[in-house]
Parts: C-alpha cells; structure tokens; sequence
C-alpha cells in the first residue's frame, strides 16, 4: 500500500483553494491570495517528489500563472475542496492536504500506464499531465475542452511501464486494446463495450477512450453520440460539438438512455446547431428509460433474447398512437415499484425527421428538456409519459401534423415554460396528469392551441387529470386544418380552438391573451358530449369504464382574468357544432340529462371571473338545453 511522502520545501503559485472558488468565478486573482497552497502541496509530497519543482504551478493549471484552465488534476483537487466527503478530520472544511490525500487514488491524466495520481507523484511524474493530445483543459464556467498537448518543460509525464488493459465489450460493444507503454505514453487504453444490442460499425470516428473514466465526455462531428452515451457512467455530462448526427446502429431510436444523471447538452451558436437526424425510417429520435421491461410486461418468447425497454418495435406494431402491441405482449404498464431513472438533462438539441416522436420518456423522475427543437416528428414533438418532476422549457417544436407538438402524458409534477409549438394538431396536449403548469408559452397555426384531456384508453395509466393550470400564454391562429390520422379520435375535433379542456377538474386558465382562433377561445367540456355520433362514443368505445364514466365531466375550473378578441366568429361550414361557437364555450349538463352516473350539478362547478372583454361571447350548452334565451352569462366565481 502507497503512503505519503513527507517533504519540506517552500514555494507560492497561484493554485486554488476552497476559499478561492469565487475568484475563479469572477476573475483574477492575486498571487497572496494563494500564498502557501503549492507550499503545501509540497510539504507533503517533496522531497523525494520532483514533481511540483518541474512543473511549478503547471502542476495543475494550464498556464505558468496558475490561472484557469485547469489540468485534469487541479480539477479533481478543485472537486475535492468542496466535497464534504474529503473533510478528513470532520472540521467542517476540507483543506489543502485533505483533498490532495482525497485524489490520490484517483488516475486523473488517463496515462497509459494506468498509475494513479500517489504513483505518479512518488515517481516524480506529471499527475494532471500525459504525452500526446489526449488532455483536458477544464473551467469553472465554460464546458472542457479534450485533445489538448500537455506544456513543455514540466520534466516527465508518465512513468515507464506497460499499457493500460483493454476495456471489456459490452452487449453489442468492442473492447478496446491496450498497448505498450513507457515513456511518451505510445500505449492505448481500451474503452468498454456499447451497450447498443447487436454489433454494429456506424463508421465513427472513436472518442478518445480515456475519457469514459471521467465526469465529462465530449463528442464531435463524426463521432458517435450513442457511443458516448452508452460507455459513460451515471451522472456523466456529454457536451455535443454543433453538427449533423445520424445513429445507424439502432433501426428504431436514434438514441438511447437507459441510465440515471445522464447531462446531453448541446454546444450550438448563431452559425451551427447539434442535429439529430433520423437515418431515414428511424422511428424516434430520442428515447430515455429505464434499460429493462419490467417483468410483468415481458413476452413470452421461448429461446428469444430478452427485450430491452429501448426495443420499442419488438412490444408494438407500430410507435404512433394508440401503440398498438404484439399479441403476445401482455396489456400493463410500469409501477411505482418497477424501476425509475432520475436525473435527466437534454439541452440545446434539434430532433429532425423520425417517422413518429422526437423525445419521449417513460419513468423518469427528475428531467430538463431545455432549449430543444423538434422538426417534423411527425406523431409527438416532445413526448413525457408516466414520468414526473420535469421541465420542458425555451423549446420549439414543429410539424407533429399528425397529433402534438408537445405532449406531458400520465405524468405529475411537470412544469411547461416558455416554448413556442406551431404547425400541429395540437400545439400542447395535457392528458391523464395531475400538477400540470403550462406557463409563459405560444401556440400559433395549430388545429387545437391547447388540447388538455381525460382520455379513457389511457384512463388505466393514470386515472386522474387535476389541478393542469394554463396561465400567462399567447394563443393565437389555430385554424389549422385537421391532418390527424383517419379514423382517430383526434380527427374528429373541429378545428379553430384555442384552448379545449375536455374532462379535466379543479383547473384554472388565466391570464392568457387568447385571439383568432375560428371556433372557440375557451372550452370547457364533458367527454362524453363532443364525441356523440362518431366511433367514439362513450356507449360504444370499449376502452370506457364505468369508472371513466363517474370522472368524465369536467368539474371545479376557474377562467379568469383572460383577454380574449377575434375567437368564435368563422367556424368551418362541415363543422358538426357550428352553434357552440364562441369567446367562451361551456358544454356541461347534468349527469341525469344524458342518462349517465356523476355530477348532476348543471354547470359542474366551473366559474368565470373578470374575462376581456366583459361582453364576450359565452355558449351553455345547459342554458340552451332547457331553453334559457340567449345572451347566457357565465357561472360566476364565488
């Protein structure tokens, strides 16, 4: 076992300290302020170490000044000075020589001969340093930058021996080689195998294996993304280079994650963007759960291979709604005790061109879909299910001509800010969730603003849709016409709506500027009445139960304080409902009414208050059923 080497020598560099983080942050700093840190450094290490006297303050820095960037080293040091787990003596602090003790074990220049950082101090080696462009340059607010040349005149960089070994193949994946090494670090180490399922060469170029072993990988044009995702560990952040990215190897998704922590941040600026495009009948673009299928969920396939969560075609026939399965695939869905992934971020990524979805989860606690564009998917732009704890923000989604442009579906707990969706059946669909706020958006050109719904063939999934807010968007010319497929039950809803809230209870839609949709501003409806007379039916659906009945009617929401102009004044000429049209619509009747079980309050509870302008046109269906002369007035709020 390695221990320690004593040493006295005195010497200042700027290096860092727990103390100096914030400098680092906001600027230089002066040397005093890290007087006796590289002193320290060497009162435990020197003599017999050399390794500080050669490199002085490229120890650990990039530069002679001992300013950022850091090497891979000092970063780790950086890291471990704010790391309680480091506070050897349990002050309250970590100091110096505790996180310098902290990464002894660690290998943090990746060198071939495989030595940690003690072995490389004792032999008078370069920690933070390896021969070859196979460095890091790292900063506190920038992402790291790989392939980089160690300094010159640092004394040398890795001890003499053997190459590092070979990385293990995993299902599908190729290990790496390891070389021979010494002196000038000629020997490779290998990386671990995809995880990908069958072999495949997507004709990449590798990344750099070294570094799969750490905290950040970085990808480039040529590279594989998939790759990346694949050999790097939980918790890893995968900064992608703007580029155009096809990913073969997988004939449905063109990525996977199937693990905890992942960070997919795309590096994009004015003149180029981190693209992911289908290969040509990719289904969909990326695809984040948990890597197995539940077993309740299996199929019974004697002398097949075991189905991975990510082999969507091997469940379904087809990946558009309503996902129809195999015969042989039993008719669940995941529990809150089958397994969750946690810890998602996707960022500044375009999603172009798969025949069905651009982004879909499934039991993942905890995402951020920041600054993403889906272009032309067809079915779902960005698509969260049976998930929770997410954001969905500063994104833009376009083309979902067949059904949404955004849709949070039998989730909880999901926040939905500042994105603009255009082009689509609906602009953003709620459906089957609870603790829903869709805050700060656009909807434009869609056949449907915002399509917030209780839908009984997912009632099963989720059987509850409360408390989904609508506040502060602008909501404006969805009068697109209806190119949902043929036959579903999303064709048969008229175009020109701004919001539609169809079964949905203890709601509230506010301050939304919502104008020039054709048909209706605001609805608000029970399920059963819009689809009388189509194939859907509550009396001849089968996917709705007697339970869906007693929660079909739409209950306790609150409109208020909404502007709205120019809604309701030109419905379609085939439009089945031209008299509903309106500012405001509300088609609630009482439960006795239309023979069914549930709320047999007229108005079911829902209020208007304090809408722009005062006057605004209102349709009831109730009021018009027992024959109230129109100008109705809306229920008020208590």
């Amino acid at each position: 076992m390695e221990t320690s080497v004593p040493a006295v020598l005195r010497t200042s560099c700027l290096l860092f300290a727990s103390a100096a983080l914030a400098i680092f942050v906001v600027g230089p700093a002066p040397a005093a302020a890290f007087n006796g840190i590289l002193s320290d450094w060497q009162d435990l290490y020197s003599p017999p170490s050399a390794s500080g006297d050669n490199a002085n303050c490229q120890l650990c820095h990039v530069q002679t000044n001992g300013q950022q960037p850091f090497n891979a080293y000092g970063w780790n040091i950086l890291e471990a000075l704010n790391n309680g787990a480091c506070d050897g003596d349990s002050s309250g602090d970590v100091s110096n020589v505790e996180a310098f003790i902290c990464v002894e074990s660690l290998d943090s220049d990746l060198d071939p001969t495989g030595s940690s950082n003690l072995t490389e101090v004792n032999a008078s080696t370069q920690p933070g340093w390896t021969d070859g462009p196979f460095n890091t340059h790292y900063t506190t607010d920038s992402p790291p930058v790989d392939n980089q040349l160690p300094p010159g005149d640092i004394g040398q960089l890795d001890p003499e021996g053997t190459g590092g070994i070979g990385g293990t193949g995993g299902i599908g994946g190729i290990g790496g080689a390891g070389g021979t090494g010494g002196i000038g670090g000629a020997g490779g180490v290998g990386g671990m195998g995809g995880t990908g399922g069958d072999e495949c060469d997507p004709g990449h170029d590798r990344i750099p294996p070294g570094q799969f072993k750490r905290g950040t990988i970085v990808v480039k044009p040529g590279q594989s993304i998939q790759d990346a995702i694949d050999r790097a560990q939980e918790g890893t952040r995968i900064f992608v280079h703007g580029g155009i990215y096809e990913e073969p190897c997988n004939p449905t998704n063109g990525l996977n994650i199937t693990k905890s922590g992942i960070h997919l941040v795309g590096q994009k600026n004015n003149n180029k963007q981190v693209i992911i495009r289908s290969t040509g009948d990719q289904r969909n673009g990326i695809v984040i759960r948990p890597p197995e299928v539940p077993a309740a969920m299996r199929p019974d396939r004697p002398g097949s291979e075991s189905l991975k969560s990510t082999d969507c075609m091997g469940c379904h026939t087809d990946m558009g709604p309503p996902f129809p399965l195999w015969p042989d695939v039993p008719k669940v869905i995941p529990t809150e005790e089958d397994p969750w992934i946690y810890d998602i971020v996707v960022e500044s990524i375009t999603i172009q061109g798969f025949r069905n979805n651009g982004i879909n989860t499934e039991h993942v606690d905890g995402f951020v879909f920041d600054d993403i564009e889906s272009i032309d998917n067809r079915n779902y732009g960005i698509f969260p299910v049976l998930s929770r704890n997410g954001v969905v923000s500063n994104s833009y989604s376009t083309g979902s001509d067949l059904d949404s442009a955004l849709w949070v579906e039998t989730s909880e707990n999901v926040l939905v800010v500042g994105n603009v969706v255009e082009n689509s059946v609906n602009g953003i669909e709620v459906s089957n969730s609870d603790d829903i706020l869709v805050i700060n958006n656009e909807m434009r050109n869609n056949t449907i603003g915002a399509a917030i719904l209780l839908l009984p063939d997912i009632y099963d999934n989720k059987d509850s849709a409360k408390r989904i807010d609508l506040v502060d968007n602008w909501i404006h010319d969805n009068n697109k016409p209806n190119t949902a497929r043929p036959g579903s039950i999303l064709s048969f809803i008229p175009r020109g709506q701004g919001v539609l809230y169809v079964g949905i209870d203890e709601s509230v839609v506010t301050g939304n500027l919502v104008e020039n949709n054709d048909f209706v501003g605001i609805a608000v409806v029970d399920y059963c009445l819009p689809f009388e007379g189509t194939p859907f039916a509550c009396a001849l659906d089968p996917t709705v139960t007697l339970d869906f009945l007693l929660d079909q009617a739409a209950e306790d929401n609150r409109v208020a304080d909404n502007i709205l102009v120019n809604n309701g004044t030109d419905p379609d000429a085939g439009n089945p409902f031209p008299d509903f049209a309106a500012e405001l619509t509300l088609l609630t009747l009482p439960a006795s009414f239309v023979g069914l079980p549930g709320d047999d309050r007229p108005y079911h509870g829902n209020c208007y208050e304090n809408n722009q302008p005062e006057d605004a046109s209102f349709f009831s269906l109730f009021d018009a059923t027992v024959g109230v002369a129109p100008p109705w007035t809306p229920p008020p709020c208590e």
